[in-house]
């Protein structure tokens, strides 16, 4: 009988059959997209983390009437007008919102407000109107939102309220120096329930983002580090980025002419591994009115808006930066274009430190910088004793 011969397996082959370029480049893609998707996952789940561990700021309830008058140009400043209105749905007795070309003198007669709050985008309430209502004995305050872009305007503005509240360190010895009595610096900050970490696709991801209008001081920055950002994923959003120079080498990762939902913006925040921030220069020729050449030393709305996105942040310098953000914990600041370009890939390649500071700014921007808190800082400034609710 004769024994079988048992048979010989052969040792796996160590070396892979041939794969078709193209496989090879659509394996490549998903595995780099497989990767992205996993670390936006995770920095989005560690973002919820910091946000359920800082419950929303409740306030002081005020017992107050309030009659607030919304800004006449609505798209730039639909984001701050919104979260004024959603943080005073929640902080007043009686909230009555209308427009500047409402009957705001007969509707303010009618209801006899404890205060008249105008948040003023180059004059949008008319004088007029506004000395009507103090004639009234209605208490009037304003919050100018473009100090000290437009002083040469809001200067004949200003004398007209009982309060002025302005996001420009610099103006409040500006409208004193007017003889308006109560001055006061009060930034803008977020609405925490739309200004938050979200998850988003591909197309709303980049290594860097930059959204805003191309003022020649951010055209001449970016027209210097054009080589750098040509080589990565990077996004730029707004109004004359054909401006630039470098156009040409950049009009792939430009979006020219695009005004910016709240929401888009918040998506491209929210996908960027890092959001560059370049405050504009206060004596800058486009659409400026400061002929007085009063400095900027306050940071910008933006500023909060990354910080509340769960995004890292690199900024330039502002002198008030200090009393918001703590540089080197909740955010990066850069001096120069070639101090930006060292900085972006620092933290392109450590991630790890890049996203413990947004996190670090997540945390800090929902506790103290959400327009709850801002108007609990203004009706403590206007409102009395008697007005104040349990």
């Amino acid at each position: 009988m004769k024994r079988k011969r048992a048979r010989v397996r052969k040792p796996p082959s160590t070396n892979p059959p041939p794969i078709h370029p193209l496989q090879l480049a659509e394996s490549s893609g998903w595995h780099d997209g497989y990767r992205a998707g996993s670390e936006h996952g995770y920095h989005h789940g560690r973002c919820a983390v910091v946000l359920e561990r800082i419950p929303p700021d409740q306030g002081v309830k005020w017992g107050l009437r309030v009659l607030y008058v919304q800004p006449k140009e609505a798209l730039p400043y639909v984001p701050i007008d919104l979260g004024i209105i959603d943080a005073l749905r929640g902080l007043v007795a009686e909230l009555v919102v209308c427009k500047p070309t409402d009957d705001v003198v007969g509707l303010a007669a009618s209801i006899r407000p404890d205060v008249v709050l105008v948040l003023d985008s180059i004059h949008s309430l008319p004088i007029e109107k506004a000395r009507a209502i103090r004639e009234l004995g209605i208490r009037t305050a304003v919050w100018f939102t473009d100090d000290p872009y437009y002083t040469d305007v809001t200067q004949h503005i200003a004398p007209c309220y009982d309060y002025v509240f302005t996001t420009e360190l610099t103006c409040v010895a500006f409208y004193r120096d007017l003889g308006c009595r109560e001055v006061h610096y009060l930034p803008f900050g977020i609405n925490r329930a739309a200004t938050k970490p979200v998850r988003v696709g591909t197309p709303y991801r980049s290594d860097i983002c930059f959204i805003g209008t191309a003022y020649w001081n951010r055209v001449e920055l970016i027209d210097r580090i054009a080589d750098y950002l040509a080589g990565k994923n990077t996004i730029i959003i707004g109004y004359w980025w054909d401006r630039l120079k470098n156009y040409e080498k950049l009009k792939d990762k430009i979006k020219l002419g695009q005004w910016m939902s709240p929401e888009e913006t918040l998506n491209y925040f929210s996908g960027a591994k890092i959001v560059i921030n370049l405050h504009r220069l206060h004596d800058d020729p486009t659409f400026n009115q400061n002929s007085r050449n009063i400095p900027a030393v306050s940071v910008n709305p933006r500023m909060f808006e990354i910080g509340g996105s769960g995004a890292f942040q690199l900024t330039d310098m502002r002198g008030d930066l200090y009393n918001v953000y703590t540089p080197g914990v909740d955010l990066a600041v850069y001096h120069s274009p070639e101090d930006l370009i060292g900085k972006l890939e620092h933290y392109l390649t450590h991630e790890e430190e890049r996203r413990a500071m947004a996190l670090n700014a997540l945390a800090r921007t929902v506790r103290d910088h959400t327009y709850r808190s801002r108007l609990n800082q203004l009706f403590g400034i206007v409102a009395s004793p008697q007005t104040v609710g349990g």
